[in-house]
């Protein structure tokens, strides 16, 4: 298979990016800082208004009830931990082979999911409310991961040399769904928490639906 030169930086990851408007992204920040030290469920509008220095109205008006904000802070924590993920597939070197590119893909996002201290700490503090917006209410989340790792996908395929695919889009969505449950039960089948086991599983599971 042909040597890949690193993929471009940053596209995907700015068009999620400007999402969100500076002052939307400076709110919605100090609503995730806050979630951490209290817990999603024991935060108030008023906290988070507090946190980011306006007034409830000022912070209705932008982004809405609770419900909504809590939504958009966990997207816009996942755009961050894209641009890290990119930033960090940014500085392979150049020329390397398509499955070995996979594999450093997937074992760069599970170890910056899984260390995101973030996370760690929601998980920590309100566990179940996490959980539920990181499931039930996950669709945002779910849809940023997916259109980057297509973007993605689709550099590794022409890099590679191989044709354009359909299925690209499916593929995207299924392995973003596989990080998304990897991430959030990480006791269960296939068991990925030691580089060896995930460099095992990318090479053996996702390197051939990449690449297939």
């Amino acid at each position: 298979m042909n040597g890949l030169a690193v993929p471009t930086e940053g596209s995907t990851v700015e068009s999620l990016a400007a999402m969100f408007e500076p002052e939307d992204a400076r709110i919605l920040a100090a609503a995730l800082e806050q979630f951490a030290l209290t817990g999603v469920r024991r935060t108030s509008t008023d906290d988070i208004a507090r946190r980011a220095g306006v007034n409830r109205a000022t912070l209705y008006r932008r982004l809405g009830t609770k419900d909504q904000i809590v939504g958009g802070a966990m997207v816009f924590e996942a755009t961050r931990v894209l641009a890290e993920i990119d930033r960090q597939l940014h500085a392979l070197p150049d020329g390397v082979a398509a499955e070995d590119f996979i594999v450093r893909f997937f074992v760069i996002t599970q170890a910056t999911l899984h260390t995101n201290p973030l996370l760690v700490q929601l998980l920590e503090v309100d566990r179940d409310e996490t959980l539920f917006a990181l499931t039930g209410k996950a669709g945002g989340i779910l849809t940023a991961a997916s259109s980057y790792l297509a973007d993605r996908i689709r550099e590794i395929r022409a890099r590679a040399g191989l044709p354009s695919d359909d299925r690209v889009e499916a593929v995207a969505a299924a392995i973003s769904r596989l990080s998304q449950s990897l991430l959030l039960t990480p006791d269960g089948p296939p068991r990925v928490d030691t580089e060896r086991a995930r460099e095992d599983f990318a090479r053996a599971v996702l390197v051939p639906m990449i690449l297939g």
